[in-house]
């Protein structure tokens, strides 16, 4: 008898935590107000990431936040559901195109010092979504 209890307590709990996120936590399955409040939420944290680890003046964190920002929209543009028409790979191949033209305008604002920092920044980020990535698939995401 107590097991039983246990199991439903437990499968309760579970069920109301799953509930307790609208979306699951992940930007493609949220209405289009959770996903635009969750990439703002993205950029700024980026930014100010990328102001600490290169040194930003603000100035030069303006122009990085402007560039940034316009890369954005065009990140949202493609992942709107109206875009996803075409093939998955081809999407995928513009969605690098944007992240190449994005780094490579944002080192253009940078000394040398900080491009080698940004640099390493970037790998970084890479390594922890790699990462992230091997943790969803280890867990048996579902995707």
């Amino acid at each position: 008898m107590k097991r039983i209890i246990f199991v439903s307590a437990l499968t309760l709990l579970l069920a109301n935590a799953g509930a307790a996120q609208p979306s699951g936590g992940r930007p493609y399955r949220a209405n289009p107000e959770e996903r635009q409040k969750m990439m703002e939420q993205n950029r700024v944290k980026r930014n100010a990431e990328l102001r600490e680890a290169l040194s930003l003046s603000p100035d030069a964190a303006s122009r990085v936040d402007s560039v940034n920002g316009k890369y954005d929209l065009q990140q949202q543009e493609l992942m709107k559901p109206e875009s996803r028409g075409g093939e998955r790979g081809a999407m995928r191949a513009q969605a690098e195109n944007i992240q190449k033209a994005r780094e490579a305008e944002v080192k253009s604002l940078l000394t040398k010092e900080q491009q080698v920092k940004y640099d390493k920044w970037l790998a970084d980020q890479r390594q922890q979504q790699q990462q992230q990535q091997q943790q969803r698939r280890g867990r048996g995401a579902r995707y």
